[in-house]
């Protein structure tokens, strides 16, 4: 082995997740090594707010993504003694007990020595979970409610055996094993890569058709959105690869995607969500279609799995069928999930269902996000990517072997090297049929668009190809999103629930909060697109978009959900004397639009108002051509035109005096009505 080669097993700074549950009740912490703490309830990882390096941050439980301020050091306080202090890898700073009453909140301080800053390791639970308990009250570290949203806070309570109360350590480190097969240099598929996101390559049997999804691109069903669309690819050679086309057979104005090629001759494709018979598509769980059927400009309906006690808490699911649709593997957050999305094992039953879905264990999944896998043909090989197993950047791709038919016991996932992971995202990794080549998608940089990559599947990465490491993964910095939830016609803060749902690499971040009365919320967000959600009762869902570089403030604003209810759309701009919308009403309908999506036994109204200036029958026909132009619109970002009523008032509705233009142009305005809920 070189030199070089053995530097990576071992540099300090290059970690994933590796479970010690195995432990037996006297395991001691490596005071060098540094872990992950992972709550056994919820599957959060011990975290302090916003990875603030500051005194007195509160301590949190937050979703695993190897941020340096989820990486503790356990440093005894006297050698050969049982009490420990935590020291967090971003502040050096230690896990405190801020009050001795029960319930008191727990931060980061700087070392003193006090009790309150001294924790030992008590078995409690299964084996391989601990109480954290302090020396000086005798209460455990637990999370302050028993669920799994980002920004929990981390309480000090007295020790009741709960799963809120106890603990898995997950040492870090990085998995290589340069004696393995390795990878050429990574060749774009420049023919298919766009300024968009190339996801999920599948490659058919014969090697000439390949399937992949798109995102953020202008040729999509929806344009440039976060939704993606299947697109196919042939080539006559399996090398070059043809002008791509997109399926529309299969896509809808949701995320579609091809996940397997399996049948006899591969003559079934394994499809995102399902195809209802009414037309409709919902985005859960998987699908069969013939090839053939899939390429008709009027396809065939894709048939369901019907998978025992399916359910997930989150949309970012991906799905593998092997080649004799027997086995069934899914990404899946469950009750029994580690952190994020786990992978789980399905097979095929008697009757032509789905077994319940069966977690793969916690030697394979880690208490981050395991997505994206792809089972070799001999049943036992499994490539997979992970955000929780880290190693180069942001997800990378890795490989473990089943060791029985348990489907529970893996060896320890194995990151597949440099030449293949990089600082970015790397997944989505499968072979060709005669293994002599990979197809995945990766990201070159932390933020950058993922294209399609292909690249020899043979020989062993050497010391002169091996990409040199010098720097500790590339976590993306945190950025602070802010603001309240209002009602949208009193503005009165709401109390709701907001959901920040990360959309990035078709990739899910969630985190969830509950505002009080003022209905302010806050998430400390690595930077990225998310969807924001806001729920209340008594009020329809309302939804927004932001990408966020730098922190930001926005207000979520919640339509009363009564019949009647009416609301003005304050920011809809027309051309003077026209029915044209101005580009400045695009966000506002934007906003309408998700809110009847997130809504849909929703029906509305639409009324159109002018001022009395001009002739009153050309005011007529314009507060009608108007709000016929609102519609068209929101038809066109896919609600029903059944959904929609118009009508025109002209001038004879005004809501303000028409003696001056201040106030004349409050009467020029787009208002909705709910006529049905």
């Amino acid at each position: 082995m070189s030199r070089y080669l053995f530097s990576l097993l071992v540099l300090p700074f290059l970690l994933t997740a590796v479970s010690v549950a195995a432990q037996q009740p006297g395991f001691t912490p490596e005071e060098n090594a540094w872990y992950g703490v992972v709550a056994r309830g919820s599957g959060r990882s011990l975290d302090i707010t916003g990875s603030s390096p500051e005194a007195g941050v509160a301590a949190v439980q937050w979703e695993f993504t190897h941020a340096s301020s989820q990486q503790w050091r356990f440093v005894r306080i006297t050698a050969g003694g049982e009490y420990f202090r935590l020291e967090a890898k971003h502040s050096t700073k230690c896990l405190t007990v801020e009050k001795p009453e029960e319930n008191a909140p727990l931060a980061q301080r700087p070392w003193t020595g006090s009790f309150y800053q001294q924790w030992k390791l008590v078995p409690a639970g299964p084996i391989g979970s601990y109480e954290l308990v302090n020396r000086g009250n005798d209460k455990c570290a637990a999370v302050a409610a028993s669920d799994k949203f980002n920004g929990t806070p981390i309480v000090a309570q007295k020790p009741s055996n709960r799963a809120t109360q106890q603990w898995r350590l997950f040492k870090l480190r990085l998995n290589l094993d340069p004696s393995q097969p390795g990878f050429g240099p990574a060749e774009p598929l420049t023919a298919l890569n766009t300024p968009g996101n190339e996801l999920q390559p599948v490659l058919t049997p014969d090697g000439k058709t390949l399937y992949f999804s798109r995102t953020k691109f202008a040729g999509n069903t929806e344009g440039n959105t976060d939704s993606g669309d299947i697109w196919v690819s042939q080539s006559t050679d399996g090398q070059a690869w043809g002008p791509a086309v997109r399926l529309d057979a299969l896509n809808t104005r949701q995320n579609n995607g091809v996940m397997s090629v399996v049948g006899p001759q591969g003559g079934l494709l394994l499809v995102r969500g399902l195809y209802e018979r009414d037309g409709s598509f919902r985005d859960e769980g998987a699908s069969l279609i013939s090839r053939e059927g899939s390429s008709k400009s009027k396809t065939d309906r894709p048939e369901p799995l019907t998978v025992r006690n399916y359910y997930t808490a989150g949309a970012a699911t991906t799905f593998f069928m092997s080649a004799d649709q027997k086995v069934l593997l899914l990404s899946l957050e469950r009750g029994d999930t580690f952190g994020g999305n786990d992978l789980y094992v399905s097979r095929a039953q008697a009757d032509g269902s789905w077994g319940e879905p069966q977690s793969l264990g916690g030697v394979l999944n880690s208490p981050g996000f395991e997505f994206a896998p792809w089972l070799a043909p001999d049943g036992r090989t499994l490539y997979f990517a992970s955000y929780g197993h880290a190693g180069y950047g942001g997800a990378d791709i890795f490989v473990s072997t089943r060791q029985d038919d348990t489907w529970s016991r893996w060896s320890e996932p194995r990151n597949l090297g440099p030449s293949l992971n990089g600082p970015g995202f790397d997944a989505y990794f499968m072979l060709s049929a005669d293994g002599k080549q990979a197809y995945y998608a990766a990201s070159r940089t932390a933020n950058g668009p993922a294209d399609l990559y292909r690249t020899a599947a043979s020989g062993v990465i050497s010391a002169d190809t091996a990409r040199p490491v010098t720097a500790a993964p590339n976590v993306a910095q945190r950025t602070l999103l802010t603001g309240k939830v209002l009602d949208a016609k009193t503005r009165v803060p709401v109390k709701a629930e907001v959901k920040a749902i990360r959309l990035d690499n078709d990739i899910v971040f969630n985190a969830t909060l509950r505002t009080d009365a003022s209905g302010t919320f806050q998430f400390s967000l690595p930077a990225g697109s998310y969807r924001l959600s806001a729920t209340s009762p008594s009020f329809l869902t309302g939804t927004d978009t932001v990408r966020m570089v730098a922190s930001m403030t926005r207000e979520l604003l919640l339509v009363p959900a009564e019949v009647g209810g009416k609301l003005e759309l304050p920011t809809l701009i027309f051309a003077q004397g026209k029915y044209t919308l101005l580009p400045a009403s695009y966000a506002e309908l934007n906003r309408l639009a998700r809110t009847l999506t997130d809504n849909p036994t929703v029906s509305i109204r639409l009324e159109g108002h002018t001022d009395n200036q001009g002739r009153a029958d050309l005011n007529q026909k314009l507060s009608e051509d108007r709000v016929k132009e609102v519609k068209r619109y929101l038809v066109t970002r896919g609600i029903s035109e059944a959904r929609i009523t118009t009508i025109g008032y002209g001038g004879s509705k005004p809501r303000a005096s028409n003696a001056k233009e201040e106030t004349r142009k409050l009467n020029r305005r787009v208002e909705f009505t709910i006529t049905k809920q």
